[in-house]
């Protein structure tokens, strides 16, 4: 889910959300609009705070949002002035530690080609393997 919010603020430390993304809703990703910033979660940890992150703002009775972004990039709740903690994906955030997150093609292939021992190639076959079970288990190909 991506959440664009505003660079200025509205009021002392809140800046207001503008626009709320994700991918189920089935629609192209949108470009960021001038004088915004993004933070990305993803929605299946967070399904609480993605409801309410959808029906945030009640401009139709004029009542104030339900969560604004404050100047830590976090989500708080304006009634309680209570921050929401956003709970990461596990899987995605290991992966993403690993030193091939990011490589191109070329980048692996050279990667693989400057292992040299056997402790490196374990490494590698280890990190293989995991991101490979990873991803089986998400596409569900072991049912």
């Amino acid at each position: 889910m991506l959440i664009f919010y505003e660079n200025q603020e509205y009021e002392s430390g809140k800046h207001k959300i503008r626009k709320v993304w994700a991918e189920a809703l089935g629609i192209n990703k949108p470009d960021i609009p001038n004088g915004c910033s993004v933070i990305e979660f993803d929605e299946f940890y967070n399904r609480k705070l993605a409801q309410a992150l959808i029906t945030n703002s009640d401009a139709i009775n004029d009542l104030p949002d339900k969560i604004y972004i404050n100047n830590s990039g976090q989500f708080v709740r304006n009634d309680t002035q209570e921050v929401v903690t956003v709970t990461a994906n596990p899987q995605k955030e290991s992966y993403k530690l690993s030193q091939l997150y990011g490589l191109t093609h070329e980048q692996l292939d050279n990667h693989i080609d400057g292992i040299s021992n056997l402790a490196e190639a374990k490494e590698f076959m280890r990190r293989l393997a995991h991101v490979t079970l990873w991803l089986v288990k998400q596409t569900k190909l072991d049912e």
